[in-house]
Order: C-alpha cells, then structure tokens, then sequence
C-alpha cells in the first residue's frame, strides 16, 4: 500500500498551474480519495473537505491533500513495519 500512496504523491498535479477540473486532474483526485477510503477513513474525510474547496485556492488545497497522502504513507508504514518495542 505504502508504494500506491508514494505512486500518487510522486504524480501529483503541480498545483500552481493545475486545472482542477481537467480530466487528468479529476482522475488523480478521484485515486487520492479511492485510496485513502480504503486505508484511513479519517483522512478520506479531511481530504474530502479539501475537494470541496480546492477551486478556492488550488495551491493550498493542493498541498493539503498531497500531505495527507503523506500522512497515511507513515501511518501504513508504521503498520506494515512496526518498531520492536
């Protein structure tokens, strides 16, 4: 899981010039979401209040949900390579 979650920041839209309303743009969106619905439904519900907003101001939002996919690659790396403790 950790590999997609790095797959989807690695290709990321550059959101100072991204159109979020692009095909392109709607797809990658649309895994970003599928994704973390499947690992951290928290963070699904975070980054779909970003959605709602992202035309707004595209580069913050943008950033906000790249972060997110981040915080979920630790969280699932943490599962999936726990420290001896």
């Amino acid at each position: 899981m950790s590999s997609r979650l790095r797959e989807l920041v690695r290709t990321a839209p550059d959101w100072t010039s991204a159109e979020t309303l692009s095909a392109d743009v709607r797809a990658w969106l649309d895994r970003a979401l599928q994704l973390l619905e499947e690992l951290d439904p928290v963070e699904a519900g975070i980054l779909q209040v970003h959605l709602q907003f992202i035309q707004d101001d595209t580069v913050r939002h943008g950033a906000e949900i790249v972060e997110a996919l981040w915080r979920v690659e630790k969280k699932v790396g943490e599962r999936e390579n726990p420290s001896p403790g």
